[in-house]
């Protein structure tokens, strides 16, 4: 999603292609410096373990997933970092619990269908139906002042495959591929932040 955001001309908080910085992760997210952003879009993962506070003039977009193939993905890649982890059928019940019973909080946590402008986005849709995904995100944010969406570089960004778990580290196999420009176009009623 970052990576469409990025290369459709908005702005976005972190680098390419994890989008993934210190002003985006829950022990170092500084809650004032998120308040003033302006145009750009910021990744939050668990956003129920960020300050955030309020949310002016915010919009949202929320990347769900199956949540046995998101459990997949992220004892996958805890395995990578921790070595003993388990990525065995009781520890994938015991996560898809937790998405699930987290995702309720989190939404809330960003003001998702409630305070804030929001669109909700399956990650399995970017995959099966790239091209109607990025239309549906850049029309969601035209709406709220992008005036210039770059919806044919936005679709390129989607790497055709399954959208059940990717056996390897997506983001790490990115990293031999070059970074696409973005071409952000200032409009006076962009919202402060994604």
């Amino acid at each position: 999603m970052m990576q469409m955001l990025y290369a459709g001309g908005v702005p976005c908080v972190g680098e390419w292609p994890a989008f993934e910085g210190s002003a985006s992760m829950f022990r170092s997210f500084d809650p004032s410096a998120f308040a003033a952003l302006r145009g750009q879009a910021i990744k939050l993962i668990a956003p129920a373990e960020h300050p955030v506070f309020d949310l002016p003039k915010h919009i949202v977009i929320w990347l769900d997933r199956e949540p046995h193939e998101q459990a997949k993905s992220q004892l996958k890649m805890v395995s990578a970092m921790f070595s003993g982890v388990a990525t065995n059928r009781r520890s994938i019940r015991s996560m898809v619990a937790g998405i699930r019973s987290e995702r309720p909080l989190n939404m809330a946590a960003v003001g998702a269908k409630s305070r804030c402008p929001t669109l909700v986005m399956s990650f399995e849709r970017l995959l099966t139906q790239p091209a109607q995904a990025a239309e549906t995100i850049a029309a969601f944010l035209q709406q709220h002042g992008y005036e210039q969406v770059n919806v044919a570089a936005m679709r390129r960004q989607i790497r055709r495959r399954s959208p059940t778990c990717y056996p390897g580290m997506m983001e790490i196999d990115l990293l031999e591929t070059p970074a696409p420009i973005g071409h952000a176009r200032p409009s006076p009623g962009r919202p402060e932040a994604i």
